[in-house]
C-alpha cells in the first residue's frame, strides 16, 4: 500500500501512518521506508481502533485535500493527481472515491479468485464502488475518498462508536447537508482475504455492525446493507416449515425463492467459469456466493440478537 502511495505521479505532500499498536514489524518496515522519504511520518493510535486512527491521521494533517488509505489495497498510480484535479475543476463535489476491485493476492488460487469475483459481482454486493464505471458519476459513499478538508469543519469527525461502517455513516452526514460524492473511473485493488475462514469472519464482522449503525444514525445505512439479513431469516422460515409442514404445495410454493438464487448463483459462477476456462471456479464461486451472504446475514442477525437480549437483561 505505501509503495503504491509513494509511486503517484502526482507526489502527496505528506503520509501519516496510524499504527493500532501492531505487534508484527509494521513499524519497522515503515520506519525504514520514512528513511528513504521524508513524507512518511507515523502516529500511534492508542485506542488501536479504526475510527479512532482515522481521526488521529485527519487532524494531525497539514493538506487541502486529505486521503483515506486502508491497508491490502494497491492504489493506481494516477490516483492522487486524478481526484485533486477532479475536485479542483468540479467544485460541487466534496470528496471522490476510485473503483475498488476486489483481487486475488494468488491468481491461481480458485478460492481466492472467487472470492474476489463475490465482492465484485452485482450478485455478490450492491456496493456500486466495487464495479468499474466509464465515466464519474454521483454516488452515496466511496472507498479510499479523497476529502476536501473543509469537509470535516462541515460534518465533524469519523463517528467513534461505530468500528465498521464509519465510512458509510460519515458520508450520510455529508450528504445530508448537501454535500456531494462522486465515484471516478480509476481503479484501486483491495487484495481479498487470503482464506475462508477470514472470509468469513470480514462479512460476519462487516454485517455485525450494521444494525449498530442503524441504531445510532437510522438514516445512515442504507436497505440494500439488510438484504443478507432478510434472506437469512427467509431460510429459517423455510427450514422450520420444511420440518413441521406436513403441506408439499405450500412447502414448494416457499421454497421458490431459495429455488431462485440458486438458478442465479448457478447463472454468475457458469458465466464466470466459462469466461476463465477453469471449471473448479463454477463450484468453487457458487459456494463462495452463498458463504458471503448468509456469514454476512448471520452477523446482522447476531448483533439484532445480542441487543434483543441485553435489553431484556437490562429490563429485569
Amino acid at each position: 500500500m505505501l509503495n503504491s502511495l509513494s509511486n503517484q505521479t502526482r507526489k502527496p505532500d505528506e503520509i501519516i501512518v496510524v499504527d493500532g499498536q501492531s505487534t508484527d514489524n509494521t513499524v519497522s518496515i515503515i520506519e525504514k521506508l520514512a528513511e528513504k522519504s521524508n513524507n512518511i511520518k507515523i502516529i500511534t493510535n492508542e485506542k488501536k481502533f479504526t475510527p479512532h486512527g482515522l481521526n488521529l491521521g485527519i487532524k494531525n494533517s497539514k493538506g487541502d485535500f486529505v486521503f483515506i488509505a486502508g491497508s491490502h489495497t494497491e492504489f493506481d498510480e494516477k490516483y492522487v493527481e486524478y481526484s485533486v484535479e477532479f475536485l479542483m475543476k468540479h467544485p460541487e463535489a466534496s470528496a471522490v472515491g476510485g473503483v475498488s476491485l476486489a483481487t486475488p493476492a494468488n491468481d491461481k488460487s480458485c478460492l481466492q479468485k472467487s472470492m474476489a469475483f463475490s465482492y465484485s459481482s452485482p450478485f455478490g454486493t450492491a456496493s456500486r464502488h466495487r464495479h468499474q464505471v466509464k465515466e464519474p458519476q454521483e454516488v452515496d459513499t466511496v472507498a479510499y475518498a479523497c476529502y476536501r478538508r473543509e469537509v470535516f469543519d462541515k460534518v465533524g469527525y469519523f463517528n467513534e462508536k461505530l468500528l465498521r461502517n464509519q465510512d458509510i455513516e460519515f458520508n450520510y452526514r455529508m450528504r445530508k447537508k448537501g454535500l456531494k460524492i462522486f465515484l471516478l473511473p480509476i481503479t484501486n485493488n483491495y487484495y481479498v482475504p487470503n482464506g475462508l475462514w477470514d472470509f468469513m469472519k470480514k462479512n460476519f464482522s462487516n454485517g455485525f455492525w450494521n444494525y449498530i449503525t442503524l441504531k445510532i444514525s437510522p438514516y445512515g445505512i442504507s436497505l440494500r446493507h439488510f438484504i443478507p439479513f432478510i434472506f437469512i431469516m427467509y431460510l429459517l422460515l423455510l427450514f422450520i416449515f420444511l420440518v413441521l409442514s406436513k403441506n408439499a404445495v405450500f412447502n414448494i410454493i416457499l421454497a421458490i425463492p431459495f429455488f431462485i438464487y440458486l438458478f442465479i448463483d448457478t447463472l454468475f459462477s457458469l458465466k464466470y467459469a466459462i469466461k476463465e476456462k477453469n471449471i473448479l471456479l463454477f463450484f468453487c464461486s457458487f459456494f463462495v456466493f452463498l458463504l458471503l451472504h448468509i456469514s454476512y446475514g448471520s452477523g446482522t442477525f447476531w448483533s439484532i440478537l445480542k441487543s434483543i437480549l441485553f435489553t431484556r437483561r437490562k429490563k429485569s
